[in-house]
């Protein structure tokens, strides 16, 4: 049984025996709008089918190829073990103390552990492990801000792999990104001067500065392109 607050709910199953494949589930609690988020679809040829079976039309399944991601399945991934990751997305009180158990969905996190069951029942059952594929995408340039206490605000969209840039879902209530006129919806396409094409080329953007720096972001917001300052600020300040 999974409980506690969203950061927190985490847990990983491996299929062992005639299979070695890896499924994580990783901030699964807060499932909004019917929407789950899967890495790793592209891993393996037989998972496409295999989620689809799973879900049978509960919720919308937004499909991440690859099998690097923002949590552990990326570690077997680079040891060629397919992978999938069941994620619900980011929010405000992402490792915050406002994360609190009142804000989990039960009914959402009940779905989605429900749709685990399927596939690993499904993997578990093939008298043959699934094809490993190396996705095109390489590994990812580290993202996760280790070594720096650098702090926007923003949640990115983790889903929005069609988009070029990288779309917010929403802006922390009195951060420096809400006090820089950023709002959910907005698409960064440029960040202190460097190209933004994703959530990693994103992250660095922001890494690459420090607490006080002054940045230009700009954002694509209605189709209009907007230019906005903001001063970042100091995590935990």
């Amino acid at each position: 049984m999974l409980a506690g607050t969203d950061s927190a709910l985490r847990r990983q199953w491996v299929v062992i025996g005639a299979h070695f494949d890896h499924i994580n589930l990783d901030m699964v609690g807060r499932l909004r709008n019917d929407r789950l988020i899967v890495y790793g679809v592209a891993t393996a040829p037989e998972f496409p089918g295999i989620l689809d079976s799973a879900n049978a039309g509960r919720v919308k399944i937004f499909a991440q190829g690859d099998g690097f991601g923002p949590s552990d399945q990326s570690s077997f991934y680079a040891k060629n073990i397919p992978v999938l990751f069941f994620f619900t997305d980011l929010h405000e009180d992402y490792h915050r103390a406002t994360d609190d158990v009142d804000k989990i969905n039960a009914a959402g996190e009940d779905t989605v552990a429900r749709i685990a069951e399927r596939v690993i029942r499904d993997l578990a059952n093939r008298p043959a492990r699934v094809t490993f594929v190396r996705a095109a995408t390489a590994a990812p340039a580290t993202a996760s801000g280790e070594g720096t206490d650098v702090y926007f605000g923003s949640i990115p969209d983790m889903a929005a792999g069609d988009i070029k840039g990288e779309r917010l879902t929403g802006i922390t209530p009195g951060s420096p990104a809400e006090k820089g006129g950023l709002q959910a919806g907005d698409v960064v396409v440029e960040f202190g001067g460097l190209p933004v094409t994703d959530l990693t080329t994103y992250s660095q953007a922001l890494f690459a500065h420090k607490p006080g720096d002054v940045v230009p972001v700009v954002v694509v917001r209605a189709g209009q392109r907007l230019t906005l300052s903001v001063t970042l600020g100091k995590r935990g300040g």
